[in-house]
């Protein structure tokens, strides 16, 4: 079963950079019985996810505001992770953990220029703008926040799980200019066993030290297969 298709709902744009804070865990998973059992995520490589200005492939014309064309486009808006399983017989997909959004960009106002504005005729694109009620951000500049282009995770995450057999998805999701999220990079792995009182590990390479971003699931005992890709 792939699992690399998750789309996530769209989160309203930040004004200034916000401090990133630690992921919530398990927000979708009930508390552990004694019939449980454990899935460990090791996390190994470097742990650090970074991601670009611009990641996604956008004309430039359809990022920047009327004004705004000759400086960089940024196609990066934010991003944000998640350990996601769907357990063999059941419907959905449960959610172990999800990061914030880690904001990589926001809007900073431009300085006021001196002087008097001169007085000038309504050109056509005045006009359509009026007709419209089209708003542009002409008096704002995108900025990038360079500290939060990487994310560190943990060394290890541990969720209590029913017995059962799970297919497990690790996968990092883009905030585009559209305001909608976009997979970035995923890994799965299938079938899994989760036995009561036993551990399942599963081991994650997350790894942005080389040229290619690395984002890889495998089970190391064998009780699942990995997604081959």
């Amino acid at each position: 079963m792939a699992l690399a298709g998750f789309m996530l709902p769209a989160v309203a744009r930040s004004q200034e950079p916000a401090p990133v804070s630690e992921p919530s865990a398990n927000p979708q998973t009930a508390p552990s019985s004694p019939s449980d059992g454990t899935l460990i995520v090791q996390v190994l490589g470097n742990r650090k996810f970074c991601v670009k200005r611009n990641e996604l492939d956008v004309a430039e014309s359809s990022t920047k505001p009327e004004g705004q064309h000759h400086t960089p486009s940024i196609t990066t808006m934010g991003y944000k992770y998640q350990i996601s399983v769907s357990r063999r017989g059941d419907p959905g997909i449960t959610k172990l953990l999800e990061s914030p959004v880690i904001r990589t960009l926001y809007w900073e106002s431009k300085k006021k220029e001196q002087g008097l504005p001169q007085p000038r005729l309504p050109d056509e694109n005045d006009l359509k703008k009026a007709e419209s009620g089209q708003t542009y951000t002409t008096h704002k500049t995108a900025k990038w926040i360079a500290e939060n282009a990487c994310t560190t995770l943990l060394p290890e995450y541990g969720f209590p799980l029913a017995p059962g057999r799970y297919d497990v998805y690790l996968g990092f999701d883009l905030l585009g200019v559209n305001g909608q999220w976009v997979p970035l990079l995923s890994d799965f792995i299938t079938n899994l066993s989760i036995e009561t009182g036993k551990k399942a590990q599963v081991v994650a390479q997350v790894d942005s030290a080389g040229p290619r971003r690395t984002v890889k699931l495998e089970a190391p005992d064998k009780t699942a297969t990995a997604s081959g890709r």
